[in-house]
């Protein structure tokens, strides 16, 4: 079970899965689940809204990233501590605007909750 919710839509021609509490070990394979089943090729993890990031996570999706070379995952960080977490794995950040992408990631879902476990 994971500490997180995951929404997924469409933005711009990438698909966005939106962690929503812990970006943690459980919540990475739910996101490789997630784009193992999805047929795109453009993939984007929104950290906005994630109340924390754990190594792990980072390391499940930067092996993910080497089985899938033809496949493009990018990430949206929510604090400057995601920025160097990330990049210390070789995964990919978006910079603020780039590709116009950025500002249209947002989605009316709640903040996740301080404390607690999210089903």
């Amino acid at each position: 079970m994971t500490g997180a919710a995951i929404v997924r839509w469409e933005s711009a021609g990438a698909i966005v899965l939106a962690v929503h509490g812990a970006f943690d070990g459980a919540s990475a394979w739910a996101l490789r689940n997630d784009m193992d089943e999805v047929p795109g090729r453009d993939f984007v993890v929104d950290l906005t809204h994630a109340v924390e990031a754990c190594d792990f996570a980072a390391v499940v999706l930067a092996a993910w990233t080497r089985l899938h070379p033809g496949q493009r995952l990018r990430f949206l960080p929510g604090a400057p501590e995601h920025v160097a977490l990330l990049q210390s794995h070789g995964l990919d950040v978006l910079a603020e605007g780039e590709e116009g992408l950025a500002p249209s990631l947002s989605f009316p879902f709640p903040l996740a909750p301080t404390t607690g476990v999210l089903a």
